[in-house]
């Protein structure tokens, strides 16, 4: 457990230095920004010893919580003393060849192959690289095209950006790759004339269907979605809508690929997000859950059929990171997944899953800034109806005692996915703190 931290006044001048990542800068100026020093369980300290439950998971990440750091930097020292570093280019080491190993056991039994990066931006860039030389091999250069989804986000280099469905976060960073395109997301409000869940699916395929046929079947070459998209607000696909979407692109002769950096590894109550919906996917991305955060790790999941092309043209996959499949990291993440098998996590989430809805469902119904809470397993939303308020929100639910996260990139919301090792107690305890942070809000 941590205490308060002895050089906090040398910390606090020092910390507004450091320049932070998707941070305004400008908030800081007068000062420091919150400085954590350690955590256990659920909960995280700051440097003045201020107890505060994180029930976003660092980033989606901290999967096991903040108790297990002796065991995973044990796992990391044996790696350093044993073999420190040496880059996968036309060789390996064993820890990320023991990963691959298990990561494609606990995955679905179509992907067979893994590529290791250093996080979910990485895997989003690897995984075009890789779905461009598929289609080179098969000698159908036509095929370049991704269909995307609107208001989702894939990432921060310039191609995870090109698929990036957000318009604000693409604007300062364009022109981007031409050859993506975005059709409509599930959120249900985007398919008013649907009835029925049945009919819902079929509009929100649909809407996919339409912008492959308005392109040219023969030029697209992938269509990614995540499982549950996180930009708008934890938005669920309606029952029916993963299968048949993996009909609509068998069809037409298109990969399905589902990018899983907030979803893989447990937050939906399965290893992978997608095999638990149904999606039948032929490629994954995942990062984050992997390690729970604990070091620097993603990758691309892939089916021998993506990988045949290059064997059968002897080709090199163009691309690589120094870093990438780093012995260090694959140490952690074995370690990760002994302790979440361990612990049993995902039958935690299961378990959990509808008292964590229940709980957001009467903190919305509770409040007139809220329009409702959705999502799935431990990856949930509140969505206001003012983004005005978000930021107070957020504040004010920190100050009792609770870390949620401001979403206004589509919707405005408040987004809550906590550590999959949370208990009933403590899942109360987020409801709890959200709710009195909304009555301050209001």
């Amino acid at each position: 457990m941590a205490t308060v931290h002895e050089g906090v006044d040398a910390l606090r001048e020092a910390a507004g230095k450091e320049w932070l990542s998707w941070t305004r800068m400008a908030d800081f100026d007068g000062a420091p920004p919150p400085i954590l020093v350690g955590g256990d369980g659920p909960y995280v300290y700051e440097a003045d010893g201020t107890r505060l439950l994180d029930a976003m998971s660092g980033l989606f990440t901290t999967q096991i919580g903040y108790s297990h750091g002796p065991e995973l930097g044990e796992a990391a020292k044996r790696q350093l003393e044993s073999f420190g570093f040496y880059p996968n280019w036309a060789a390996t080491s064993p820890a990320p060849v023991e990963l691959t190993r298990r990561v494609t056991d606990l995955a679905p039994e179509n992907l067979t192959r893994a590529f290791f990066t250093s996080g979910g931006s990485e895997a989003v860039e690897s995984a075009i690289k890789l779905v461009r030389q598929h289609w080179l091999g098969r000698g159908e250069p036509l095929r370049r095209k991704v269909i995307a989804r609107r208001g989702a986000y894939h990432g921060c280099t310039l191609g995870a950006l090109s698929l990036t469905g957000i318009p604000a976060a693409r604007a300062p960073f364009e022109p981007l790759l031409g050859d993506v395109r975005h059709a409509e997301n599930t959120d249900r409000r985007n398919y008013r004339q649907a009835v029925t869940e049945e009919e819902w699916s079929d509009a929100a395929v649909g809407a996919i269907e339409r912008t492959i046929v308005a392109e040219g079947p023969h030029t697209v070459a992938a269509v990614v979605v995540e499982p549950v998209q996180n930009a708008g607000g934890c938005l669920t696909p309606p029952p029916g809508y993963p299968q048949r979407l993996r009909e609509l692109c068998d069809r037409h002769g298109i990969l399905l690929w589902c990018d899983e950096v907030i979803t893989g590894f447990g937050r939906l109550g399965a290893w992978f997000g997608s095999e638990r919906l149904g999606f039948d996917a032929d490629i994954v991305t995942f990062a984050k859950g992997v390690t729970s955060g604990q070091a620097p790790l993603g990758g691309v999941l892939f089916t021998d059929e993506v990988a045949t092309p290059l064997l059968d043209q002897k080709a090199v996959y163009a691309h690589g990171f120094t870093f990438g499949g780093h012995p260090l990291s694959c140490a952690v993440a074995l370690a990760n997944l002994d302790i979440m098998e361990r612990l049993d996590v995902l039958a935690n989430v299961r378990t959990l899953e509808d008292h964590l809805g229940g709980v957001l469902d009467e903190v919305a119904e509770g409040s007139d800034l809220v329009v409702e809470a959705r999502g799935c397993g431990f990856f949930r939303a509140i969505e206001l109806r003012e983004a005005g308020v978000l930021a107070a929100a957020r504040d004010a639910i920190r100050a009792e005692g609770v870390i949620v996260r401001l979403d206004d990139r589509v919707n405005p919301c408040l987004a809550i996915s906590p550590p999959l090792i949370c208990t009933k107690e403590q899942i109360d305890e987020v409801g709890a703190g959200i709710a009195a942070g909304l009555r301050r809000a209001a």
